[in-house]
């Protein structure tokens, strides 16, 4: 997991080369008035999910883990805390992997950790890292977030 923030290239200098390429990608799109729902940037290689919902219980959720993919996932509005932790064969896996979604669930993760995001930070996920967005920090909030996939053979 990597924590960064679109408006401090600092903080991803040295990420490689195409996943700068897809945070700059980000930076170059009006984010606050994007339109929900999937946007194509190269078809199933990359692409970018947005979404708008009200965050939940951290308790009440549970982990999604991918094997395709990494999550590079930016808050456009709100706050949100995500939860995430370290792959582990001793995390319970609590739904089977759909492989035309590319996730499975755990109802536990080795290793949690909590970061909270404010507007314009970014979270990478990689590939077999438990992660559960979309929670509140303090009460429940809306939110609006870009989510771009990017297959694991790009990085």
């Amino acid at each position: 997991m990597l924590l960064a923030n679109l408006d401090k290239p600092e903080s991803y200098a040295y990420l490689p080369e195409a996943l700068i390429a897809c945070v700059e990608h980000l930076k170059s799109l009006d984010l606050e008035n994007l339109e929900l729902g999937r946007h194509e940037v190269d078809g199933d290689q990359v692409f970018i999910n947005v979404m708008e919902f009200e965050t939940g219980n951290p308790a009440d959720k549970q982990a999604e883990v991918h094997k395709e993919y990494l999550d590079v996932q930016v808050l456009i509005k709100g706050e949100e805390r995500i939860d995430f932790g370290l792959y582990s064969e001793l995390n319970p896996v609590s739904k089977e992997y759909d492989d035309a979604d590319d996730y499975y669930l755990v109802s536990k993760m080795n290793a949690q950790c909590t970061i909270d995001l404010e507007p314009r930070m970014f979270a990478i996920f990689f590939p077999e890292e438990p992660h559960k967005p979309g929670c509140f920090i303090f009460k429940p909030t809306l939110l609006k977030k870009a989510v771009m996939k990017v297959h694991k053979s790009l990085v």
